[in-house]
């Protein structure tokens, strides 16, 4: 299948012999297609990559601030950049994911949300927020569907069903659910073949993880009654354990990362994220991911994480130049 990733300017221009000043001199001069995106410059580049069907993770954990919904948008896009079509869904009727794509929550009608999952068992059409990369936007109105889906027969499957409708328009589908035990969460967590759990490494995070875990063995029984081959010799539907917004300077973060380990058992643990307000607030105030703010540690980070995730959780080919 052929497909559209976008590479770095910087590192074009590295790989055809030249510096970064006159990559940027062809690009004024039109010799070289190039894509603005903030403040920096990408080169469009055709690649190959293998027929492979559609694959949804939810990020999911009911402690709010564990960085959810910043690992959707920055994962989202570094997928998206090297080729992969995504599909982002903001199940939180805080819409912080919608708007941190330069999606004004306030210009969102109810029928682009999953309200329409919800009312009519179809997914709505998803706005182009990047080459490659959709969303799904939520507004504050997708709280309604809190109390609609209680009285909804199999409501905790109407994403999951949607989504098996649009089978193979995606790569990926990567869903931000809402800090929440409710039947939205619960929806979310249900949509697709498994959870990625962020896990602060604090008390706070270690705390809120036994229940995770204990919910996510109660979600496993659910879909076992309806797809039971699905998650056959699965005793959980958690498909990786993200340890998030650690300082090395602390030895309780230094201690919880490594009693992380242990979860090894349940599922892989993925390569830390490191605690970064200032990259964060600029990404969340410029409503861009993380690698357009110029920090290359952050970026480094996003991408070692998503290597980690398509060989230990997706298990997709690289697409290849």
């Amino acid at each position: 299948m052929r497909r559209e990733r976008l590479i770095p300017l910087l590192e074009w221009a590295r790989r055809e012999g030249m510096s970064e000043s006159l990559a940027r001199k062809w690009i004024r001069e039109g010799r070289v297609e190039a894509v603005r995106l903030g403040h920096y410059w990408y080169i469009p580049e055709v690649v190959d990559g293998p027929e492979q069907g559609t694959q949804t993770y939810t990020f999911f954990t009911h402690a709010g601030g564990a960085g959810k919904t910043s690992l959707a948008r920055d994962v989202g896009f570094e997928l998206a950049s090297r080729g992969y079509r995504v599909l982002l869904v903001d199940a939180d009727p805080q819409a912080n994911l919608t708007a941190w794509l330069g999606v004004d929550p306030n210009s969102v009608a109810e029928e682009e949300t999953l309200l329409k999952v919800i009312r009519q068992d179809l997914l709505p059409r998803p706005r182009q927020v990047g080459r490659n990369l959709y969303l799904i936007p939520a507004s504050v109105n997708l709280a309604i569907g809190e109390l609609e889906l209680d009285k909804k027969p199999l409501g905790a499957l109407a994403l999951r069903t949607a989504l098996e409708r649009v089978e193979g328009e995606y790569d990926l589908v990567l869903v931000d659910s809402l800090p929440s035990l409710g039947s939205l969460a619960v929806m979310a967590a249900l949509a697709g073949d498994g959870l990625l759990v962020p896990v602060e490494t604090g008390a706070k995070g270690i705390q809120a993880l036994g229940a995770v875990v204990q919910v996510a063995k109660e979600y496993r029984e659910a879909l076992r009654k309806v797809n039971p081959e699905g998650v056959a010799g699965r005793s959980h539907i958690i498909s990786a354990f993200i340890p998030t917004k650690y300082d090395a300077r602390t030895q309780g973060d230094n201690r919880i990362l490594q009693a992380l380990g242990e979860l090894e058992e349940i599922a892989p643990v993925a390569p830390r994220m490191a605690y970064r307000p200032g990259p964060h607030r600029k990404a969340t105030e410029g409503q861009i991911p993380i690698q357009l703010t110029g920090d290359r540690e952050a970026a480094e980070e996003v991408a070692l994480l998503t290597d980690f995730l398509l060989k230990r959780v997706f298990r997709f080919e690289e697409v290849v130049a």
